[in-house]
């Protein structure tokens, strides 16, 4: 059986998720070993190109031109994205300055355009189409394993 290349991915979070991942590989990783392939997560691995996945998971939101890039060449080269936590699902708490009144926005704008950040922050899909979601912040464990185990062994 060929094993699935695995790809994680964060886009502006506080990486929270990916942090209580690898909680999550220390009772299941030598397990999922035999059917996948984790070619991209930069916690533990260089940096490779983004492309052929089987499986991508992202969490975060998208809150600046390189994440809306960024995402949109992950779902271009994955068969399913899975978005991972309360950030990638709703864009919040993350994209609490969506919330701001008109004072409290001119009081970040500068920032805003400083920093090349988008006029509002998004959820993953309201980006792109995602195939799954693992609630939670950080995730819940048997929600991750579930949804995870899903689509290794479909």
């Amino acid at each position: 059986m060929e094993k699935k290349k695995i790809g994680i991915f964060s886009l502006t979070c506080d990486e929270g998720c990916s942090i209580y991942m690898i909680e999550v590989f220390n009772n299941k990783l030598i397990g999922w070993l035999e059917k996948m392939e984790i070619k991209y997560f930069m916690s533990i691995k260089e940096r490779v190109e983004i492309k052929d996945f089987d499986i991508c998971l992202v969490e975060g939101i998208v809150t600046t031109e390189r994440d809306k890039a960024d995402i949109e060449k992950i779902r271009a080269n994955t068969k399913i994205l899975i978005a991972m936590g309360t950030c990638a699902m709703t864009a919040q708490p993350s994209g609490m300055r969506n919330n701001f009144n008109e004072a409290q926005f001119e009081n970040i704008k500068e920032r805003l355009v400083k920093f090349k950040f988008l006029p509002r922050a998004h959820a993953i899909k309201d980006i792109v189409k995602v195939d799954d979601n693992i609630v939670g912040c950080p995730i819940d464990e048997k929600k991750f394993i579930e949804v995870f185990e899903k689509h290794l062994n479909a």
